[in-house]
Formats: C-alpha cells, sequence, structure tokens
C-alpha cells in the first residue's frame, strides 16, 4: 500500500512539471469594431441599361402587321420589330377606367373588343376578346417589358389616338399620355419611348405641356408648316405621306427641305410596297424620293419595315 502511495506522489510532481513547461498561449481578447462609414451613396447592382442605337431610322406601323401577318398591336408584331432593328413600333394608346395604359387598335367606333376603353377596365378588356393569335390585349406595361433588354435598339411609338365616337372627347386621350407618361417615368423607360400625337388643338396642348414636364419626344401630326409646329411647343412633326407631303404624287405642300432647313425633325407615315393604306404613297416615285431624302429625316413609318430596310440600308443616316 504504501509503495502504491509513492508510485502515484511520484507521478504527480512529474505531471506537474511537464505542464509548467508547455504554458497554452493565450488568445487576446477581441476588439469590437464599428463598421466603416460609406463614401456615399451605394452604386446600384448590374449595369445601368441603355438602349442601342438603331441601324435604321424606319418605324414598323403596329410592329408592321401587314409584313409579318401577326396582329396589329400584339407582342408577336413588336418582337418582330425589334428583330428587323427598327428605330421604332408604332402602336395606338387608349387610357383605361382603371387608369392604365392599353395598346390596341379600335374599331371606327372607338371600341375594343366592344367597349370603349375609357368605359373599361383592363380586365374587363381583356375578359371581351383576345388577339387573333391568342395574346390577352397588352399595356404599356407589358410592351415596357419586351423593350427595355440589353441590346434592343427599338422603341415604342405611343399614338394618342383621336376619340371621335360618340362625339369628339378630348379629355380621355389627354389622359392617356398624361398616364402614359408617368407609367414611363416610374419604368425609368424614357429612351424607349416616343409620343405621336393627333392634330386635335385641345390634346395636342396637353401633349405639349406633358412634354415639357417630362421630357418625352412628341411629334405633331398636325398639318403645320415648321413655323406652326414651334408655335404649338413642338420640335417634331409626323406627317401624313399622302396628303401632308408634296412627293411626286402626294397632293400636299410640305417638303423634307423646309422642315430641315427650320431644324424641324420631320418624319411620314406611310411609305409602302402597295396600296392598302389609305395615309400611304407607295408608288415608285414616291419610294425613290423618299429614299433619297431619308439622311435629312427623323424617321420614315410604314407597314412593311423589312421591304423598307433593304431600300434605305445602304443610304447614310445624315446628310
Amino acid at each position: 500500500m504504501k509503495r502504491v502511495v509513492i508510485m502515484l506522489a511520484a507521478m504527480a510532481a512529474l505531471t506537474f512539471v511537464g505542464c509548467e513547461k508547455r504554458e497554452l498561449p493565450v488568445p487576446k481578447p477581441t476588439e469590437k469594431t464599428q463598421p466603416d462609414e460609406p463614401d456615399g451613396p451605394e452604386e446600384p447592382e448590374g449595369e445601368t441599361l441603355v438602349i442601342a442605337d438603331a441601324p435604321y431610322k424606319v418605324v414598323a406601323h403596329r410592329g408592321g402587321s401587314s409584313e409579318c401577318g401577326f396582329p396589329d398591336n400584339s407582342r408577336a408584331a413588336l418582337r418582330y420589330a425589334m428583330q428587323m432593328k427598327c428605330y421604332a413600333s408604332e402602336c395606338d394608346i387608349y387610357w383605361t377606367k382603371d387608369n392604365n395604359v392599353i395598346i390596341g387598335h379600335a374599331d371606327n367606333d372607338c371600341k375594343i373588343n366592344g367597349l370603349h376603353p375609357w368605359e373599361a377596365t383592363v380586365e374587363d378588356l381583356r375578359r371581351a376578346g383576345k388577339l387573333k393569335n391568342g395574346e390577352d390585349l397588352p399595356t404599356l406595361d407589358d410592351f415596357l417589358d419586351i423593350v427595355m433588354v440589353k441590346g434592343n435598339c427599338t422603341r415604342l411609338w405611343l399614338d394618342i389616338k383621336n376619340i371621335t365616337s360618340p362625339s369628339t372627347l378630348t379629355q380621355y386621350p389627354s389622359k392617356a399620355v398624361e398616364r402614359a407618361c408617368e407609367i414611363i417615368k416610374e419604368r425609368k423607360a424614357d429612351q424607349w419611348c416616343e409620343f405621336i400625337c393627333t392634330g386635335n388643338a385641345t390634346v395636342a396642348g396637353n401633349a405639349a405641356a406633358c412634354q415639357k414636364r417630362y421630357g418625352i419626344p412628341v411629334g405633331w401630326m398636325a398639318n403645320q408648316a415648321p413655323a406652326g409646329v414651334k408655335a404649338a411647343g413642338f420640335t417634331w412633326a409626323n406627317l401624313n405621306a399622302s396628303n401632308a407631303m408634296k412627293t411626286p404624287t402626294g397632293t400636299g405642300s410640305h417638303t423634307v427641305d423646309e422642315f430641315y432647313k427650320a431644324k424641324v425633325d420631320i418624319s411620314v407615315f406611310n411609305l409602302d410596297k402597295q396600296k392598302g393604306d389609305g395615309n400611304a404613297v407607295y408608288s415608285d416615285d414616291d419610294v425613290a424620293w423618299y429614299v433619297e431624302q431619308y439622311p435629312k429625316m427623323k424617321a420614315i413609318c410604314t407597314n412593311y419595315p423589312s421591304w423598307l430596310i433593304n431600300k434605305v440600308k445602304n443610304r447614310p443616316l445624315k446628310p
């Protein structure tokens, strides 16, 4: 028993000595630090979306539906215009009862799917019918979702449609441009949108006020000389090719040169390859005349964008 006690005591002594020679490092206390103060507002994640440069000053009327076969004002027709790398795709806009903007081509009674859009909600209009390819009627937001993508050069030409049935109503086209501007600003979509405006004086006055307030370009469709366009508050005229412009067959009095010299942008509707649109010119002489004038123009609208692109693709964009 005595021997066991002595052995245990010796082992304890050895252990104590060993521990003295193996001191473990003492960890330093962690210092509490404050986060660095930011130098300024953080940069938004991802690159800024910018519209690409359009290689052609060609606008597809209602997406070029006459050429591609898709319903006018449809998503499919818009994508066709984008595929062609058009400067813009023209589309018709109306204000709806639920304070939205619908895109669609109304009939002669200013109805879409049998309803006046200003008396119906977007859901009402959609329930009343679909486009021929099965699409729902698009809103401005729907079209912005399509064009606001990296690499796209095609903007929207938003046609503020005049209302003449059941009577001349100016408050609803005025609401259409106002609400469209609000949506465009909310979406930061300024680069992707321009307006073309009816010649109605009241609607034009409201459109000019919106242009000044929101900075989104508006092309006035009144048959006016450059001085009249400027007096109304616009810097861009969008004129009927068949009755406003003096072409080889056109019956109008205006020329591209008079607008170019006055530093007023000029575009026309429509230059086509064949008869079918009452606002269009299509003779070989007219086509050749506009192809020659093309560098001085803001754009040319057509129902046949691929056809017109082939006519102007070797022409310079500027004089």
